[in-house]
């Protein structure tokens, strides 16, 4: 899964499918690392900007380690930063006389001070994708250091902490029940009652 010829594979498969006039999708942003590691960021990082800049239209195996072999919160947080990254590069750079500033740099000449400007500050937010506290961009010396992977188990936990699970009626929840018991059963899988939602 984290081979760059997987992800030409599904680029080459998307192409077909947009020349069809098909909606695509591919299983792209996962890595065969066992761990969320380097390797994990490598290759789901890379995997997901060619992706996006193949204009695939649906990417799962976001969070996911092992060639596919499970799942994890951490890389899920760390990928949606490499997700969004490229989504940023697809936009690309747009060139319009606003995003230019024209009237900006003759306000200011060459004094170069743009920063006080009103427009640096509006620009600034939409031209550059700011990452979450997941990624750090501090400068060398200007607090504790942490890895990515712990700064992602602290976003998990914040995230975790916050979630509302959606209100259900009894009535689809016991839907969801019958569902889960029938195909379960008929896979020969047991479940014990904790597993259903009560």
């Amino acid at each position: 899964m984290g081979a760059v010829e997987t992800a030409m594979l599904n680029i080459a498969c998307a192409e077909v499918g947009k020349d069809l006039g098909l909606p695509t999708h591919g299983y792209l942003v996962a890595t065969d690392s066992k761990l969320v590691d380097a390797q994990a960021g490598a290759e789901s990082s890379r995997s997901a900007m060619l992706g996006a800049l193949a204009g695939i239209n649906m990417i799962s195996g976001a969070g996911m380690l092992g060639s596919l072999d499970c799942h994890s919160p951490e890389k899920l947080v760390m990928d949606a930063e490499w997700i969004t990254a490229a989504q940023r590069l697809v936009r690309g750079v747009e060139v319009l006389g606003t995003t230019l500033a024209t009237g900006m740099f003759s306000q200011i000449g060459l004094s170069g001070e743009f920063l006080k400007l009103k427009e640096t500050r509006a620009l600034f937010r939409e031209e550059q994708r700011i990452p979450s506290a997941v990624i750090d961009r501090s400068g060398r010396g200007s607090g504790p250091v942490s890895d990515c992977f712990a700064r992602a188990r602290v976003r998990v936990d914040e995230l975790v902490s916050r979630y509302e699970a959606p209100s259900l009626s009894r009535e689809i929840v016991q839907e969801f029940d019958a569902i889960l018991e029938r195909e379960s059963e008929s896979r020969g899988v047991a479940l014990s009652r904790q597993t259903l939602p009560s």
